[in-house]
């Protein structure tokens, strides 16, 4: 992460901004959970930090914001944010990939700190992928348009999706009538996810990303020919490393 301060046993807790979706959410706080456990020396539940969770379905759409389909989520963003805040977090994290579009305005409207995925992202893809010059990016529409891979990977090539595959594969995986968002954790969205990953393997991509926190209730790294990445996976690690117990 960014910040290099650190908050050990019970000083301090994390705000989850979550409800973008619900499922997304969830997974991010098991996901946090079992970090804690497994890398933040947790050996029993009195010792995991305090962690807040304000699940807002109602925000609207990130997505369909940046598309101009839809009105701007980040007052609702922000409201959750201090909610948040109020509550007690000391750092706050946005269970959603799509959404940190929105982290700069929301840095800027809500006193505290928030933690990023991107950040993680590429400070993991620096030490561990050092020879990876080319990766494949399996992300929303949204997040495609919001430019953030392009911003937090510089010196990487990003492919994306072509637009028929971004259509078809990628987001009828998630928002099909038999998508994630739609309840489907099953094989139909997984398939598809699996030939959009073909495809960009194809292209030349050295290393997945899975840039949709509900794709990852799907696809594994067994999916995949080459090396599968989350980012989400990378920043509760961060925080379970920082929320270490002394």
């Amino acid at each position: 992460m960014a910040t290099q301060t650190r908050d050990t046993g019970h000083n301090g807790a994390i705000g989850v901004l979550g409800g973008m979706g619900p499922l997304a959410t969830a997974e991010f706080f098991k996901k946090l959970t079992l970090a804690i456990s497994e890398n933040g020396g947790a050996a029993g539940d009195a010792q995991h930090p305090r962690v807040i969770v304000d699940s807002d379905p109602s925000i609207p759409d990130r997505t369909a914001y940046v598309l101009g389909k839809g009105p701007d989520p980040l007052p609702a963003m922000t409201a959750a944010a201090k909610r948040l805040v109020q509550a007690g977090a000391t750092v706050c994290v946005l269970a959603s990939i799509t959404a940190h579009a929105y982290l700069d305005g929301l840095r800027t409207a809500v006193p505290c700190e928030f933690a990023s995925a991107f950040d993680s992202l590429k400070a993991r893809i620096e030490r561990d992928y050092v020879g990876v010059g080319r990766v494949g990016v399996l992300a929303t529409t949204g997040t495609i348009k919001s430019g953030l891979f392009d911003r937090y990977l510089p010196n990487l090539r990003v492919h994306y999706s072509d637009d028929e595959a971004q259509e078809r594969f990628v987001m009828e995986a998630v928002y099909g009538s038999n998508g994630i968002k739609a309840g489907n954790v099953s094989e139909e969205p997984r398939h598809l996810l699996r030939q959009a990953a073909a495809r960009l393997v194809a292209r030349g991509a050295e290393l997945i990303i899975v840039a949709c926190a509900e794709m990852s209730l799907v696809l594994s790294p067994a999916d995949v020919e080459v090396p599968l990445v989350d980012p989400m996976q990378f920043l509760v690690e961060d925080l379970a490393t920082r929320f270490r117990i002394a």
